[in-house]
């Protein structure tokens, strides 16, 4: 099995039908599809998430669940390989570059992985799921747990016993 992490609002962190993605738009999907994001390890789960926090709300950071995925290894994937990835990134419109590869993968419905470079650590892999593909029913939910962040990611400071830095 591959294991993936996902990071998500309680409520909502063992639902995986992608609905968050569909209201809202992601990187590789417009708002109207839907979309489940994760990634290949907890830590860059944790970015992801962090670098869409408004800095103005990094003061109180939301607590989270940490959510790990088994996919199956046999599961038909898709690739974005980093030379496609760079271009796609050199594009005019990047996000729109890179929601039209999505919307196509998941428009074609063949793969239920879509694997992407990070944006923030290009070196490893963002890990979306077609929450319409029939091998959504063998992913699996195999632990959980409430993640909070660390403090010291709090806007500077603001952290109980911390110290401004000039």
């Amino acid at each position: 099995m591959r294991l993936i992490w996902r990071l998500a609002s309680p409520a909502y962190a063992h639902v995986l039908d992608g609905e968050g993605a569909r209201l809202a738009g992601g990187r590789w999907n417009s708002p109207g599809r839907r979309m489940v994001y994760a990634s290949s390890h907890l830590s860059l789960s944790v970015l992801e998430v962090f670098v869409h926090i408004p800095p103005s709300l990094r003061d109180d950071l939301p607590e989270l669940e940490a959510v790990r995925l088994s996919v199956p290894d046999d599961a038909a994937a898709t690739t974005v390989h980093i030379g496609q990835f760079e271009k796609l990134m050199a594009n005019s419109d990047p996000l729109a570059a890179c929601r039209a590869v999505g919307d196509a993968w998941l428009q074609d419905g063949g793969a239920l992985i879509m694997m992407t470079p990070s944006v923030i650590v290009p070196e490893e892999w963002n890990v979306m799921l077609n929450p319409s593909h029939e091998g959504m029913e063998e992913v699996r939910v195999e632990r959980s747990r409430r993640f909070h962040f660390d403090p010291r990611l709090r806007n500077r400071g603001s952290a109980k016993g911390g110290r401004s830095r000039p």
